[in-house]
């Protein structure tokens, strides 16, 4: 056999299943696998082992290709999996190992809205909450549009009346943020998110609007816009002094 031309070892697997001999069919698979095929090959093992209820050798076929490929969409498959016919620790705990192994590269919109969705409908509803406010904390804003979306539809369902007010703050951080990618040197708009962002009581996200907006200096020399500029600087230290009552912070700003 052609070792890399997946069909062929498809088409042997297959053959032997149509015969009758698993165990031979099994065979061909686990020779197949030690090419460390992708992972639509893995998946084909997988579904045959669950079309004879070995649930147990399926899972640890999901454990081997999240070995071999360690990638969002394996991780995902694996979740789904115990989600279906694992035990709802045993799905939490896929997902969460996603996330650590995954690092940065788990901060996809596909993996967390899942990972939400199943804390939701096993009645596990803080956990979710918390998994969405972590995700659209670490998402970039402009790939968090319908993970956004499902976190409303969540609050509404779920929520109380500190949650959906939550929600309406996350509302307004995203248009802000997309009217600020259009143009990032509208300082009215700065004012407005540092003020929202003050309101809601969180010191670091205050001090992260401010750099950033300080960090955005007029492009032209009209003066108009150097003195929205300038005002930046002095609502930043004065909320360091009078909101933070850091006299240091305000100096060193």
């Amino acid at each position: 056999i052609l070792p890399r031309v997946d069909q062929f070892w498809y088409k042997y697997a297959y053959m032997e299943e149509m015969l009758g001999n698993i165990a031979g069919a099994r065979q061909v698979f686990e020779r197949w696998m030690l090419w460390e095929p992708e992972d639509n090959a893995w998946t084909s093992f997988i579904k045959f082992e669950l079309r004879y209820e070995e649930i147990g050798r399926a899972r640890e076929l999901y454990e081997r290709m999240v070995t071999v490929i360690p990638k969002l969409e394996t991780w995902m498959k694996f979740a789904k999996f115990e989600g279906k016919y694992g035990k709802a620790e045993q799905a939490r705990a896929v997902f969460e190992r996603a996330v650590n192994e995954l690092g940065e590269y788990a901060m996809q919109p596909e993996l967390m809205m899942s990972f939400a969705k199943f804390e939701e409908k096993v009645q596990e509803f803080e956990r979710s909450r918390a998994i969405y406010k972590y995700a659209l904390d670490n998402i970039p804003k402009s790939k968090a549009a319908e993970l956004y979306a499902a976190f409303v539809a969540f609050e509404k369902q779920h929520g109380d009346r500190e949650g959906i007010e939550d929600v309406i703050v996350s509302k307004r951080r995203f248009q802000y943020e997309d009217d600020l990618k259009q143009n990032p040197y509208n300082y009215d708009t700065w004012f407005d998110y540092a003020r929202l962002e003050e309101q809601d009581g969180d010191a670091s996200k205050v001090r992260e609007v401010y750099e950033r907006a300080i960090a955005n200096k007029p492009p032209s020399l009209e003066k108009r816009a150097w003195r929205r500029y300038i005002y930046l600087w002095i609502y930043y230290a004065v909320f360091e002094e009078l909101r933070m009552g850091d006299g240091e912070r305000a100096r060193a700003v």
